[in-house]
């Protein structure tokens, strides 16, 4: 994630004690070149020098945008933006080092944000620069962080995630995640998937009443599916879906039904090239032992279902910063905790239809809610932000609450 944006940032960190030999400046160039040239970065930016040192070096850096087959650009207007300190740069060199139409692509930008003082459209063209750079969103809200009052909510270390899940007869959904699945309790109706993500069950209201759209399909990750599908059947749990193993694909799994009508996915994924990240970030997760059988689970997929995927993937990566992990496509499935994930579906394509009114909220739970909430006061006010609540794209409902350390 930090690769990308590390090479600039730290060289603009150093730029005020430049390498005391040129083979220093030629070696970082030569390698700002080869990522270039293989796709590692569409554009990439030598560090900030003094214009005479660039004059003194050019004939080299010419040869190595040869030997590379990469085009060069020399910048000694380098515009300010959010994304590096000003003073890094102002009255420096930049070499930027590109293919194709990156170079057009640059002066789009440049002469887009010479007309402009607004803080959100500057916080939009910053982006934009970062993406240019090859920057993934989280390296963009590293550097805005370090540079703007900009936060995510993962910069307040979210440490737990919770579902919130309506029903007309409460006590038989308890029993069933107690008693039939033999979730571990938390408390009476909060009931543990995995080391860090919950569901938390409660009876239905007037905001959730009888007949709300689900809006949302809870996954049981578990490498014991042929285990939990021949215990499913044996409990009488009702199956939407048949267990149906695929050699080769992505993921496995079946579908069942809770009390209350939600679906719930018996999932395992696979090393496959649309779950690289994930499995990576699955390997190290906590097993999480229920009553029934030896039987665990060791993470859990909350899914949502949208109609604007892009608008919701630029809410999870932007505003909440989460880092997405898996891109299957028409879902993006994005870590929230350690074994806690959200997956974004397209509606035309899920289990499930979006709709406005829905019998799910989320919340997730940080060590520092006082910081949070001082943050969110100012800048959340579009999400209608207030005591630990807002209002997301799509009407989704999240909370955000302080996490009670033992």
């Amino acid at each position: 994630m930090r690769n990308s944006t590390s090479w600039f940032f730290c060289f603009l960190l150093l730029s005020s004690c430049a390498p005391e030999k040129d083979q220093d400046v030629l070696s970082a160039f030569d390698v700002y070149c080869e990522m270039v040239a293989n796709d590692a970065k569409p554009m990439a930016l030598h560090y900030p020098m003094e214009g005479e040192a660039v004059d003194g070096l050019w004939n080299e850096f010419v040869a190595a945008s040869k030997k590379y087959k990469v085009k060069l650009y020399r910048e000694d207007d380098f515009p300010n933006s959010m994304l590096f300190p000003s003073e890094q740069t102002n009255g420096k060199s930049v070499i930027l080092i590109y293919q194709g139409d990156r170079l057009k692509q640059y002066e789009q930008w440049k002469n887009d944000i010479s007309k402009t003082s607004n803080k959100e459209e500057q916080e939009a063209l910053a982006r934009r620069f970062g993406r240019l750079l090859g920057y993934s969103p989280q390296g963009i809200n590293e550097l805005l962080s370090a540079n703007t009052s900009y936060r995510s909510l993962t910069s307040f270390e979210v440490r737990q995630q919770v579902t919130h899940l309506y029903y007309s007869d409460l006590e038989v959904a308890r029993l069933f995640y107690k008693k039939t699945l033999g979730l571990p309790m938390s408390d009476i109706s909060k009931f543990q998937i995995s080391a860090d993500a919950f569901i938390q069950l409660h009876a239905q209201d007037e905001s959730h009443p009888e007949g709300q759209p689900k809006s949302t399909a809870i996954a049981l990750l578990t490498d014991q599916l042929p285990e939990w599908y021949a215990y499913a059947q044996d409990h009488n749990i009702q199956i939407k879906y048949t267990y149906k193993p695929k050699e080769g694909g992505p993921h496995d799994g079946f579908v069942a039904i809770d009390p209350g009508g939600y679906l719930l996915e018996f999932e395992q994924f696979k090393q496959h090239p649309e779950n690289e990240l994930f499995i990576a970030a699955l390997d190290q997760v906590e097993r999480v032992n229920t009553a029934q059988d030896n039987l665990q689970f060791y993470g859990s997929i909350t899914w949502t279902y949208h109609k604007d995927m892009l608008k919701m993937e630029r809410f999870y990566e932007d505003v909440l910063g989460y880092q997405k992990v898996a891109d299957q496509g028409w879902t993006k499935i994005y870590q929230t905790s350690s074994a806690g994930f959200i997956g974004l579906v397209d509606e035309r394509r899920g289990m499930e239809n979006y709709a406005d009114t829905k019998a799910m909220e989320l919340e997730w739970k940080v060590s520092d809610q006082k910081s949070f909430d001082a943050y969110a006061n100012q800048y959340w006010k579009e999400y209608l932000y207030t005591q630990g609540s807002m209002t997301g794209p799509e009407k989704y409902n999240y909370h955000v609450k302080i996490m009670q350390l033992p």
